[in-house]
C-alpha cells in the first residue's frame, strides 16, 4: 500500500524518519513547485536520487572535471553512452577507469545529500512512498544512512539559513574584474579561481577546499567587493521557509521525538503509522510551545493573553491550538481529529 500525503502535514524530515525506522524499501516521490524528486530506499537507507530540475549526471561530471579526474570530452562521451545504455553516470566512469570508486561514491553521496537538504525548506508539496523492489548496484553501491544524513543536514540547513535570501545555491556567477594586489585573502583567492560563469554555487561548494558555510560567505564577500556578478539562476521558483520565532529546524524537531515515535509505531503497527506520527508531532510541538509560553512569562511577568503573542503556528491538521489562562497558569492542547474540545481524542 502506498503512503501519501502533503508536506504541510508531514515535513520531509518526518517522512524520512518514518521510512528509516520502519526499514522500508521502495521509492519516495516528492513533488513541489520547485522540483520533482525521486528517492530510492533499501531497508530505510537512501541508495539513489533523481531530480527533474537538476540533472545529477551533468553535475557529478562537472565536479569530477573540476577535481581533475575527467575531461569535458570524457563527460560528453559518458552522457552519450548513458542515453543508449541507461547506466548511471558513475558506473560509466568506473568501468572506464576514469575515477576511483571511493571518489565517485563521495561525489554522488554529496550530491544526494545536497538535493535532500534543499527539500527541507519546502513549505508545500506532495509526497508518495511506493513499496517496491529496488535492485542493488554491485559495481558502485551507494547507501546513505538516513539518520546520519539527517544529522548532517541539520547542520547545513542551520548554517545556510544565515545567508538565506542573499545566496541561491543554483545561482551562477562570472568574474567582473581582476582583484587588485592584496585585495583578497588567501581564502577569497581560492574561491575566486572557481568562479567561471559555468559553475553554480552548489557546484562551487562541492569542489571548494573550504567548509560549505565558509565557501558561501566567501562568494558573498567577492560579490560585495564588486569582483563577481550574478549572471543566471535556474528558472523554476525556489521556495524559502520563514521560521517562526523560537522554532528550531524541522530536522531537529524530528530527532527530538525519535524515542517516542519508535515506541508508538512499534506498538501500533504500520497500517496507521502516519496517524500516530501526526499525534506524536502535535505533542512535541505543544511541549515546545509550553516552553515558549514559560519564557514569555519570565520576561514579561505574566502569561500571554493569547497564543498569537508567542506563535502563529497551527497543529498538523491546520487548526489553532487551544490556549486558556487558569488561576495557576495555563492549559494548552489540540482539539484532536474531531476538532471538538473536551473529547477523548484531544492531544495535550
Amino acid at each position: 500500500m502506498a503512503l501519501e500525503g502533503f508536506l504541510q502535514e508531514f515535513g520531509l524530515a518526518d517522512i524520512l524518519q518514518l521510512i528509516y525506522f520502519q526499514k522500508k524499501t521502495g521509492v519516495l516521490n516528492v513533488e513541489g513547485e520547485a522540483d520533482k524528486i525521486k528517492m530510492k530506499f533499501i531497508d530505510g537507507n537512501i541508495i539513489g536520487l533523481e531530480s527533474k530540475k537538476r540533472i545529477e549526471s551533468k553535475r557529478i561530471g562537472k565536479i569530477l572535471i573540476k577535481k581533475g579526474f575527467i575531461t569535458q570530452k570524457d563527460l560528453t562521451e559518458a552522457l552519450e553512452t548513458q542515453k543508449t545504455e541507461s547506466t548511471p553516470i558513475g558506473n560509466i566512469f568506473l568501468k572506464r577507469g576514469l575515477a576511483p570508486k571511493e571518489v565517485l561514491r563521495e561525489v554522488i553521496e554529496e550530491q544526494i545529500t545536497e538535493s535532500i537538504v534543499q527539500l527541507f525548506v519546502w513549505k508545500e508539496g506532495r509526497y508518495e512512498f511506493v513499496p517496491q523492489e529496488i535492485p542493488v548496484d554491485d559495481e558502485l553501491p551507494i547507501s546513505l544512512d538516513t539518520q546520519h544524513m539527517l544529522m548532517g543536514g541539520m547542520k547545513i540547513v542551520d548554517e545556510l539559513s544565515i545567508v538565506e535570501g542573499k545566496l541561491d545555491l543554483e545561482a551562477i556567477y562570472r568574474k567582473i574584474k581582476e582583484p587588485q594586489q592584496e585585495q583578497l585573502s588567501d581564502t577569497e583567492k581560492e574561491i575566486f579561481k572557481l568562479i567561471d560563469g559555468d559553475n553554480d554555487v552548489s557546484t562551487i561548494i562541492s569542489i571548494s577546499p573550504l567548509e560549505d558555510f565558509e565557501t558561501a560567505k566567501t562568494i558573498l564577500s567577492l560579490e560585495e567587493k564588486g569582483l563577481i556578478g550574478l549572471i543566471a539562476v535556474l528558472p523554476l521558483k525556489k521556495e524559502k521557509a520563514v521560521p517562526a520565532k523560537g522554532v528550531k529546524s524541522p530536522i531537529y524537531a524530528a530527532i527530538l521525538g525519535i524515542a517516542l515515535i519508535v515506541l508508538i509505531v512499534t506498538f501500533k503497527g504500520n497500517h496507521d503509522a502516519f496517524r500516530v506520527f501526526r499525534e506524536a508531532k502535535i505533542s512535541m510541538n505543544i511541549e515546545r510551545l509550553k516552553d515558549n509560553i514559560d519564557i514569555y512569562n519570565t520576561v514579561n511577568g505574566q502569561y500571554p493573553k493569547n497564543l498569537e503573542a508567542v506563535t502563529q503556528g497551527k497543529d498538523s491538521r491546520g487548526r489553532p491550538y487551544v490556549y486558556k489562562l487558569t488561576e495557576s497558569g495555563f492549559i494548552l492542547f489540540s482539539a484532536g481529529p474531531d476538532g471538538i474540545e473536551g473529547t477523548s481524542d484531544d492531544v495535550y
